[in-house]
């Protein structure tokens, strides 16, 4: 993919042996999930370690990267219709590189160049580790570029991300999805399955910790079918990463029902570290609908999970993903995802109406006949049925105490300070701020269905840890 550059030139090109300096600020403006944040922090450490400094003025910046999701529709409209605004920046310093990555990228590839003139790259979700080669090559070629052909390939990474925070991180464990559930890009724009070996995600945490980082956040598009050539799988992962001095707490996302087992709950029981929260989509409640989505389980086999997993698991908070108006969806079907919603219970839940996406199996063969004033009424439905749930279940931590990993100021109230639970829950409670970076017993006090208010327990903060020595 990566050819040496070619020594034709153009008229605003600078010449390979140039000494005027390369561009040195670059903005990266991500859309998505925790997968793309990621990816971004990696980017991020790639052009640091080319000489790069961070702006968030993308029209002043030398390179601006549009990191990319087009698992919802929205998101990538958002996205292009920023990038296209940048056309009057480029004419102004045609020396500006302009960059598209992500799942947009990946998906839309050259066609991104014929929709908009004055991007210069695109980059695959697999490609982006060579950003700044890229780079190099479109300033030296003067070629507009698509990098998209890694996207099967073993990504291995070898730099420092640039994470957003010092305390807790993102850690890829695997890429790709071997799912084919019908509504979803996933498997067209990130690739097949590539689990890293179990040493290399042990090697990067033990790194984190000894940069000061208390807790991970294991990613993956279905993190529990993490499988190693050598036959290694979750739980063997979840026991190595337990045992890492220094590092406080273990989380993960996302699971998926049908890879759900026994060794991974067990684990999650055993590992004090692993954190009281499971997030596990059920998308639906009704049988036929999991099967046009083929999601490869039941709701029977789903209420049989989460009765397994809480009876190992008692503390755990439950969340979930829940789609409304699938192609065909019935009023009765619809009511028996409301009904599981009830007897679930879930604690929070990422709630959506369907839309066709270009490429899925659902946009290609089923018709999207289910009216949109139909989906917002039952997506404002099960709206208020999670809000009033998640209303009754931090009302019954009225009076609870709650270990709380402290990370800074509260958004909302300077004065205040804010952390979660083990259980994922946000808790906003007047403290020292000393107390930043550690570990904290709080008393629950009120909140709302999204935030917990308390007040300290602990009054002087627990010394942190000493970073274990390499």
């Amino acid at each position: 993919m990566l050819r040496p550059p070619r020594p034709r030139l153009r008229a605003n090109q600078p010449h390979k042996t140039d000494n005027r300096r390369m561009a040195e600020k670059y903005c990266i403006i991500t859309y998505g999930c925790q997968m793309n944040e990621h990816d971004s922090e990696i980017m991020e450490g790639l052009l640091r370690r080319r000489g790069y400094e961070r702006t968030t003025d993308e029209r002043t910046a030398d390179v601006v990267v549009f990191n990319t999701c087009c698992v919802r529709e929205g998101a990538e409209n958002r996205a292009i219709a920023r990038c296209e605004s940048l056309r009057s920046a480029k004419e102004h310093n045609p020396r500006m590189v302009v960059a598209m990555s992500g799942c947009v990228a990946q998906d839309q590839g050259r066609r991104l160049l014929e929709r908009i003139p004055h991007l210069d790259l695109v980059v695959g979700t697999r490609d982006y580790i060579h950003l700044p080669e890229l780079i190099q090559r479109y300033l030296v070629d003067g070629e507009r570029l698509v990098a998209t052909e890694d996207i099967d390939k073993p990504l291995s990474v070898n730099t420092v991300p640039v994470r957003q925070s010092g305390l807790r991180g993102f850690v890829n464990i695997m890429y790709g999805c071997n799912n084919r559930c019908t509504f979803c890009i996933v498997p067209k724009t990130r690739g097949e399955e590539w689990s890293r070996p179990v040493d290399d995600v042990v090697h990067e945490v033990r790194a984190m910790v000894t940069q000061g980082y208390r807790e991970v956040t294991l990613l993956g598009q279905n993190v529990n079918s993490y499988m190693t050539e050598t036959r290694e799988d979750f739980a063997d992962l979840l026991h190595a990463l337990n045992g890492i001095d220094g590092l406080w707490r273990i989380r993960y996302t996302t699971s998926n029902p049908k890879s759900c087992r026994d060794r991974h709950i067990g684990a999650v029981a055993d590992c004090e570290k692993v954190m009281e929260n499971l997030h596990l989509p059920v998308q639906s409640g009704n049988d036929r609908i999991l099967r046009l989505m083929k999601r490869a389980y039941n709701a029977k086999r789903y209420r049989y999970l989460v009765e397994l997993f809480r009876e190992q698991n008692p503390l755990h908070s439950l969340t979930t993903d829940i789609i409304v108006g699938f192609p065909t969806e019935t009023e009765e079907e619809f009511e028996e995802t409301l009904r599981l919603v009830e007897e679930m219970r879930y604690d929070s839940a990422f709630m959506f109406m369907y839309s066709p996406r270009a490429g899925t199996v659902s946009a290609d063969t089923m018709r999207d006949d289910v009216p949109l004033r139909v989906k917002k009424a039952r997506l404002q439905r099960l709206i208020d049925l999670q809000e009033s749930i998640s209303a009754e279940k931090n009302r019954e931590e009225l009076g609870r105490v709650h270990e709380v990993l402290v990370e800074g100021p509260a958004k909302k109230d300077p004065e205040a300070l804010q952390g979660r639970t083990r259980t994922d829950k946000m808790v906003v409670f007047r403290g020292n701020p000393r107390m930043v970076g550690n570990l904290v017993q709080v008393k629950v006090t009120g909140g709302t269905s999204h935030t917990l208010l308390a007040e300290a327990v602990t009054r002087e903060p627990e010394p942190l840890e000493a970073a274990p020595a390499t």
